[in-house]
């Protein structure tokens, strides 16, 4: 996320709730969207009036070959991804040729960017209903005090682009607690202090 948004700078980075119905749904707010959950689900996303849109610039007088090329480029790469459901086969094809086109190994890939070490914990808790999170599961929004604290913690790691987040399991009576951080020990550090808090 760092990496898109500070790097990158033309992608629009936004949040859901953990699970592709919840992904698929917010995608489809927008023209082309890419989704992705951190266990590797998802795809990328479109609707038909962005393909026809696609194709009546292409076949218009105004379009230069450039335009065409890369316009048919677009249109070959949308039609081979699933907007339905995720399909890893497509997916790795699709990165496969853009890496050719950019004359780009996988191992450069890894050079990109640096990936951030996380921890993930849960805490059994006695009652996690009073646990409520924003929409994308973010923050919470009950109880408020424990999430000043964790806003608390985590900005005392800002430059170690500390981040950290609790919300309720859906299915356990736990407190599922997410954090990062430059490097592991401090990720750890973040998730042991807001371990602590949750009660």
């Amino acid at each position: 996320m760092h990496y898109i948004q500070n790097e990158i700078k033309l992608l629009k980075l936004v949040l859901a709730k953990t699970g592709v119905k919840h992904l698929h749904h917010k995608a489809r707010d927008y023209d082309i969207a890419i989704y992705f959950e951190s266990n590797g689900h998802g795809t990328v996303f479109y609707n038909e009036k962005t393909f026809d849109k696609i194709t009546e610039i292409k076949n218009s007088s105004d379009a230069t070959e450039n335009d065409k090329a890369v316009l048919n480029l677009l249109a070959d790469l949308l039609k081979a991804f699933n907007p339905t459901v995720g399909d890893s086969l497509s997916v790795v094809v699709c990165a496969e040729k853009c890496l050719k086109m950019l004359n780009l190994k996988i191992s450069d890939v890894y050079d990109l960017y640096e990936n951030i070490p996380s921890v993930n914990m849960k805490k059994v808790v006695t009652d996690k209903g009073i646990y409520k999170s924003n929409e994308d599961d973010s923050r919470l929004i009950e109880p408020l005090d424990v999430q000043s604290k964790i806003d608390d913690i985590v900005s005392e790691y800002k430059s170690e682009l500390g981040r950290c987040f609790v919300r309720a399991s859906g299915t356990e009576d736990i407190v599922r607690i997410y954090a990062e951080a430059k490097t592991a020990e401090v990720a750890q550090k973040i998730a042991d202090r807001v371990y602590e808090i949750v009660s």
